[in-house]
């Protein structure tokens, strides 16, 4: 039993929380037998406040050195009787450092974190010429290579509406590769470069993809007109000439609930959530 186990009632509750990470050192976010994915660390602190196993749903998985702002998580436990603040607490005591949850909050049995969710918006961070040690944690350094940003603009826009991108994931056999983007974009700030997007739902490693499709563009390597076929299903010969880019500059920003939005609950709350946000979400 755990230190806190007087707390705790035999009613279960559902709860819904959201937080950060930096991906760098983790196995990803699903469980893994190394227990060294995100979701294992906050397994086992809420075990140790619960005093039995407590199961984490995410929102969806990220992979091995990919970050996120605000995934979404829900847990079935044991009634808690201190309040929101004090499990907030309780949970981030003894949690690595790289793993910051910003709220929690009760929520109905009916909400799931990933199957309520609405959409997802990620970012990708870039940057033109070579980075240093420290931000090339959050960022792919593209080099010195000449960038042509307004191909990869309209690149970007290619994607937006709904297209079958089998051609832009390692996806499973039989799965349905058809998803809506309804945003696509690049931003630039100085030789800060972003990619952003949102979507009803991603595939495996698609959003890498499709930033190594827009660099391609970018070092004028691959025509735009390409990726009008590359969305037209799978087996594209041409698609071997595309590249995934690395996992540290992608961030899981936010979860969408439509008529219900944690994040913007949290941050009425007065979570450090939009504090954080990358600068090209703000």
């Amino acid at each position: 039993m755990g230190p806190l186990h007087g707390a705790v009632c035999r009613l279960l509750e559902r709860w819904c929380g959201i937080c950060a990470y930096d991906g760098t050192a983790f196995d990803g976010w699903q469980s893994q037998r190394s227990g060294n994915a995100v979701q294992d660390f906050l397994q086992k602190r809420l075990g140790e406040i619960f005093g039995q196993p407590i199961s984490v749903v995410g929102s969806g998985r990220t992979d091995a050195g990919v970050h996120a702002i605000g995934q979404v998580f829900h847990f079935d436990a044991p009634h808690w009787c201190h309040g929101e603040g004090a499990l907030l607490r309780a949970i981030r005591w003894r949690l690595p450092r790289s793993i910051m949850p910003w709220k929690v909050v009760a929520v109905g049995g009916e909400f799931h974190a990933r199957f309520s969710a609405t959409g997802k918006r990620y970012a990708y961070a870039m940057a033109r010429g070579f980075g240093d040690p420290f931000s090339q944690r959050y960022r792919w350094s593209l080099g010195a290579e000449k960038l042509h940003l307004d191909s990869m603009a309209a690149a970007a826009e290619k994607f937006i509406g709904t297209h079958d991108f089998a051609n832009f994931s390692n996806r499973s056999a039989n799965e349905n590769t058809v998803r809506t983007l309804r945003r696509s974009e690049i931003v630039v700030d100085g030789d800060a470069i972003a990619y952003v997007t949102e979507g009803d739902g991603y595939l495996y490693r698609m959003v890498r993809r499709i930033v190594g499709a827009l660099v391609a563009v970018g070092r004028a390597k691959v025509p735009v007109e390409l990726l009008g076929e590359l969305l037209c299903g799978p087996a594209v010969a041409q698609s071997r000439y595309l590249q995934t880019a690395p996992p540290e500059g992608l961030f899981l920003d936010r979860v969408f609930y439509g008529d219900w939005e944690p994040a913007e609950h949290f941050a009425e709350a007065g979570g450090d959530y939009a504090v954080a946000r990358p600068w090209c979400c703000r």
